[in-house]
C-alpha cells in the first residue's frame, strides 16, 4: 500500500512539473517528443542495418533508451551505441 501511495504522489508531482513547464516553455515538450521519436525510431534503422551485417549489437527501444534520447538527443542516441558495443566486446 505504501508503494502504490508513493508511486501516485510522485506521478503527481511530474503532472504538475510538467504542466508547468507547458504553462512557460511548450517549446522545450515539442523538442523533447522530438528527439525522443527521432532517436527511437534511428534505434530501430540502426538495429535492423546491424543485424543485417551479421553483428550482435542490440540497443533495443524501453523507457531508458527513449528517456536518454528525449533529453541528450544526438549525444544520448551515440552514448546508447557506444555503450552496446563495449558490453558486446566483454
Amino acid at each position: 500500500m505504501e508503494k502504490i501511495v508513493l508511486a501516485i504522489i510522485i506521478l503527481v508531482c511530474i503532472v504538475i512539473i510538467g504542466i508547468c513547464i507547458a504553462k512557460k516553455r511548450p517549446d522545450l515538450i515539442v523538442d523533447f517528443l522530438l528527439r525522443a521519436s527521432l532517436g527511437t525510431a534511428g534505434i530501430y534503422l540502426l538495429d535492423f542495418i546491424i543485424g543485417l551485417g551479421g553483428y550482435n549489437v542490440n540497443v533495443g527501444v524501453n523507457v531508458i533508451t527513449i528517456l536518454a534520447n528525449g533529453f541528450l538527443g544526438l549525444p544520448g542516441f551515440i552514448l546508447l551505441y557506444g555503450l552496446a558495443f563495449y558490453y558486446s566486446m566483454s
